[in-house]
């Protein structure tokens, strides 16, 4: 029989619509495909890198974060969206030095001995420059601010002394002028966002809040005065000391856009990493009547921005919603580079986020300590506890009252309810504030401690003190 005859056949001609319909059936329940998830490990490796860090700047004070008030930060959002956001990023300490150095280190601040403003890194501590110049990377870091940390592993080190606009020209001169061989690393620190806020010039009282007629200005004597006297600031103080606020990050945010001009105009951007972050955010005057961020528990300093973008390489636009941490950077980095981590790192590689930035799951718990004492606040599932076991009143700033800021010996938030943390729900769930507690002994428990006391040379105290911090 022919092929011909055989589909003309009555037993062919009743069996094909079976066919057919068995055909259709199996293609439509076919699996599909799965999307290809990158594989980012090694895939940046030669790549430059720029670590940009901001001193002082609350992430719900950038329009990319939520900010509707006024435009504050048309640079770092456009950044920020030119990769990878982290909506949900902690630092581990609301005070510089240390939360710098945990950036650098992948470490707690127990874990790395900078407990304090003031306090220097160890030399056998291996830190982001030192892991990336053994690598075969130039490396140079123009500060605004923690410039005596006992900085290693920078071919070029200088400090601005908090003139962050010498800071910028610094790094754009050394970028063009580097060995174009090997790679860079360059981090760059603002300092305008700090109190008094000077980034912002007369910002405030000429454009973003005219006609204020009280004392507030981007001065230190004026905003010392709020704390030390008790001052209770009304609606319209209120509103001019976020306008100063603001104007700080405004004129911050412009030092950001010509810092990435520079870059771009010397072709170095498309080829490079660049990270974002902030060190803390600043309190002004949301808890205890405080404007500053040293002694501060609460998310409005240690709530921080957290963006990594990578032309070519990673998405924009995309956001990342579980919770993170600042400890969580150097391994990311060694991870994406393609060098090996050193061993005991605190901190995890976010790379499973950058490959799939909308994938769920409720992230990993966030941690901060308190120096030397035994304070610590945990992040998990959307609450926050405050746990205070000593009932201690810190003293933390210079020529304030002793009892500033009161800490309970446990505060329990629903952030998701209460962003502010204004209601303490702690006596009412001592099932969570215990097994919070646990989730604080079980992280800490283990990790090798170097918070040792350091005696600090009293021209350094003295510089500390000017920027209101308790000196050692």
């Amino acid at each position: 029989m022919s092929r011909l005859d055989l589909l003309q056949s009555p037993a062919m001609r009743r069996s094909l619509p079976i066919l057919l319909a068995t055909l259709s059936l199996a293609s439509c329940t076919a699996p599909e495909t799965a999307p290809t998830r990158p594989d980012l490990a090694g895939a940046a490796a030669g790549r430059n890198v720029v670590l940009l860090s901001i001193d002082t700047l609350r992430a719900d004070r950038l329009n990319a974060y939520g900010y509707a008030e006024r435009t504050t930060s048309p640079r770092l959002d456009a950044l920020l969206g030119s990769g990878i956001q982290f909506e949900d990023a902690s630092a581990p300490r609301s005070i510089t030095w240390p939360s710098l150095a945990s950036v650098l280190t992948g470490l707690y601040p127990s874990g790395h001995g900078v407990i304090q403003n003031g306090y220097e890194l160890p030399d056998d501590l291996p830190t982001l420059p030192k892991l990336l110049r053994d690598s075969g990377y130039s490396t140079a870091a123009f500060l605004s601010n923690m410039c005596r940390a006992n900085h290693q592993g920078w071919d070029e080190f200088r400090c601005s002394q908090g003139r962050d606009t010498r800071a910028s020209e610094w790094a754009l001169k050394w970028v063009e002028s580097r060995d174009a061989e090997n790679p860079f690393f360059l981090w760059i620190h603002l300092f305008g966002a700090h109190p008094p806020y000077y980034n912002g010039g007369r910002l405030a009282a000429e454009e973003l809040d005219p006609g204020y007629v009280g004392d507030l200005a981007p001065k230190k004597r004026f905003l010392d005065a709020v704390m030390k006297e008790g001052l209770e600031l009304s609606a319209a103080d209120r509103r001019h000391l976020d306008a100063i606020y603001d104007a700080s990050v405004i004129g911050t945010d412009r030092i950001v856009g010509g810092i990435l001009e520079g870059l771009t105009a010397s072709g170095a951007l498309e080829n490079t990493i660049v990270v974002v972050l902030a060190d803390h955010g600043e309190e002004l005057y949301d808890h205890h009547k405080y404007l500053y961020h040293a002694c501060s528990v609460y998310q409005t300093a240690l709530h921080v921005p957290l963006g990594i973008s990578a032309p070519g390489l990673l998405p924009q636009g995309q956001r990342v919603r579980q919770t993170v941490e600042l400890i969580d950077v150097v391994p990311t980095l060694l991870d994406l580079l393609g060098i090996a981590p050193p061993a005991g790192l605190h901190g995890v590689s976010l790379r499973p986020y950058l490959e799939r930035p909308e994938a769920g799951g409720r992230g990993k718990p966030a941690y901060s300590e308190y120096g030397d004492l035994r304070i610590h606040t945990v992040l998990a599932d959307g609450w926050k506890l405050i746990d205070n076991p000593d009932s201690l009143t810190p003293y933390c700033f210079a020529g304030g009252p002793p009892d500033l800021y009161p800490i309970e010996e446990a505060e329990l938030y629903d952030l998701q309810q209460d962003p502010l943390e204004s209601r303490n729900l702690a006596e009412m769930n001592p099932g969570r504030v215990s097994r919070m507690r646990e989730l604080i002994r079980k992280r800490f428990v283990d990790l090798q401690s170097r918070d040792e006391a350091q005696e600090l040379p009293e021209d350094l105290k003295k510089e500390l003190r000017s920027l209101g911090y308790v000196a050692p």
